[in-house]
């Protein structure tokens, strides 16, 4: 036997005590969250919004797991359950308008025994007539191809990718990662599935490095501001996710996150004491997305009118040229003479002006000090 094929079927032998160990009583490794009377779940009349969900999974890791469709489904229905209640929220926390659910279904027939890109690149065929599908591969680089980041692709693909081997990066396929356990697999497909229901990634807005006035910008809190981690939904996840309530893509009614939504117009006003500042000039800078600076060139310039207002076109501001959120964060710069204020935008706030009913016009206000 090969050395590579002997260091693969030691990396499963281990992979399997692990497993073997696990099997019997996993939920003993899921953190003790407390048994007071406050912890309690509440159980009432809630709707429940249902989505069926298929999943794949590589040949290699399947095989870790004894070529066992009850083991993988067991996982999965664990897996499945911890990302309920990562919606549902804890301590009588309710997040959204009803409990939200995925229900996974996988078979043999599931496990491919191709790279995980081919199954991605085919991905419609995989799905079917379910509205999701989850490609797990927990053995990374037993092919050339092979993709190696966990991400969600919409425009119709509708796929949720988990993929690790727990090295950081493909290793040639020399190890198999359970990728099946509690270890952060709920948050990922928690994050992920959150896509599906409508809302960007909000770790994407941030400012990390600012040419123009060395400040910095940091996104709300939400499992969404963050791929592996988080325990909570923001207002903004929320209001978008209530939107789309049980509908899926195609569906009358269904908003998905590339076709981001604003009022009409949002309105700059500046004022000093409580005046408005007239004529000052307005330079708006934006920060692209996922790369967290702001851009050195300003991407808009206006003056204010003699009222201290200038009117702005948000999907303009906002929006990429193919489409959906291209920028994340605005840094509008107002100079008077020798005085200049600012104030970050984030695109999360003018999206909840519109979802709260600001559909005409969102005021933006900044006050010289």
């Amino acid at each position: 036997m090969k050395g590579k094929q002997i260091f693969y079927w030691l990396s499963v032998f281990f992979f399997l005590f692990a497993v073997g160990c696990n099997s019997g009583g996993e939920d003993e490794v899921i953190p003790d969250e407390g048994t007071g009377d406050d912890e309690e779940e509440v159980v009432g009349d809630r709707d429940v919004w249902s989505f069926d969900i298929k999943v794949m999974l590589d040949r290699k890791t399947f095989m870790a797991y004894l070529s066992s469709e009850k083991a993988v489904n067991d996982r999965l229905q664990q897996r499945f359950e911890e990302v309920r209640e990562l919606y549902h929220g804890k301590a009588g926390i309710t997040y959204f308008d009803a409990d939200i659910e995925f229900v996974p279904f996988f078979d043999e027939t599931c496990v491919y025994d191709c790279s995980s890109e081919e199954v991605f690149r085919n991905a419609l065929s995989y799905r079917g007539d379910y509205p999701y599908l989850v490609i797990f591969d927990g053995c990374i680089g037993d092919f050339p191809d092979e993709r190696v980041h966990s991400d969600w692709t919409g425009w119709g693909t509708e796929v949720v990718c988990v993929f690790d081997n727990n090295k950081g990066g493909a290793d040639g396929g020399t190890s198999v990662y359970e990728i099946l356990s509690y270890y952060k697999t709920a948050e990922c497909l928690a994050h992920e599935l959150g896509h599906a229901r409508g809302v960007p990634d909000i770790y994407a807005m941030e400012v990390k490095a600012n040419p123009i006035n060395g400040e910095m910008f940091s996104p709300v809190t939400c499992i969404m501001n963050n791929c592996w981690g988080g325990t909570s939904w923001s207002e903004y996840a929320q209001l978008l996710i209530n939107r789309n309530k049980d509908l899926v893509r195609g569906e009358e009614g269904f908003v998905p996150l590339e076709q981001p939504q604003y009022p009409e117009e949002v309105v700059l006003k500046v004022t000093r004491d409580g005046e408005p500042v007239k004529y000052a000039a307005v330079n708006i800078y934006r920060e692209v997305m996922y790369e967290c600076n702001i851009e050195s060139t300003p991407a808009m310039q206006r003056t204010l009118g003699a009222d201290g207002s200038v009117s702005l076109n948000p999907t303009t501001l906002f929006n990429a040229s193919y489409g959906g959120i291209g920028y994340g964060v605005l840094l509008i710069e107002v100079v008077d003479g020798t005085e200049k204020a600012y104030r970050f935008v984030p695109v999360y706030e003018v999206q909840i002006a519109y979802l709260k009913g600001e559909t005409n016009e969102y005021t933006i206000e900044i006050e010289f000090e």
